[in-house]
């Protein structure tokens, strides 16, 4: 997983290569919220010159591709997109193109699979929905989703206090680390998240992030693997 340093403009963004004037500003509006001076995503993660950088690696990726002729030799400077990200960002769908029969039967997959895995979450969650969290122990995101549920709260209501995307905060409690950005954004958010619904981000964050960086490590190790 790349680091901080090592993302590009639109990854930076969280934005495909393709992505609109529109698309653009939103993700730069986002980052901005995200990452102000005061922001719950960068309590307790970032010394302030820090932040300070990210703020202007953003900017700096704005100036760039809200620009037509800057971006388009930025373009050019950047490597071929790999094939498994071409085919996404090309995909029928992606440009409202006929999809077909086939498309159609992934997509059923996909959802009934994501069913599954959300309904095996809510389970989880109703066992021990009866008790108070003491707050103390390992924190994995079925606990997490379980302690925002005790103290009320939806994932809308902390995406509007953080700014953070609830698409970000869903994948956190639902454990898909491959769907969530780069470290360093992962710990802002979780630390965000734990700290509106009132958990110690000290005793969170470091719990809920050797998990992802397990499940990180050990993909790498199967990547190299498969290589061999």
């Amino acid at each position: 997983m790349k680091g901080i340093d090592e993302l590009d403009h639109y990854e930076l963004l969280e934005i495909r290569r393709q992505a609109t004037s529109g698309e653009i500003d939103r993700a730069y509006r986002v980052a901005q919220q995200t990452y102000a001076d005061g922001s719950l995503a960068l309590y307790s993660v970032f010394e302030k010159t820090d932040a300070a950088e990210i703020r202007l690696r953003f900017d700096e990726a704005y100036r760039v591709l809200s620009d037509a002729e800057l971006r388009e030799e930025y373009d050019r400077s950047l490597p071929e997109t790999q094939p498994s990200q071409a085919a996404s960002e090309a995909s029928p769908a992606s440009f409202g193109a006929p999809v077909d029969a086939a498309t159609h039967a992934d997509e059923h997959c996909e959802d009934f699979a994501g069913s599954r895995a959300i309904s095996a979450l809510d389970d989880a969650v109703e066992e021990y929905d009866a008790l108070e969290d003491d707050g103390s122990g390992e924190f994995d995101g079925v606990r997490l989703r379980r302690n925002r549920l005790f103290r009320g709260y939806e994932l809308d209501d902390i995406s509007g206090v953080t700014k953070v995307n609830p698409n970000h905060l869903r994948n956190i409690e639902e454990e898909n680390f491959a769907a969530l950005p780069a470290d360093v954004y992962v710990r802002g958010f979780v630390t965000a998240y734990a700290k509106t619904i009132g958990l110690d981000p000290k005793i969170v964050v470091p719990s809920y992030m050797a998990r992802v960086q397990g499940s990180r490590a050990a993909n790498q190790r199967g990547r190299f693997l498969a290589r061999r």
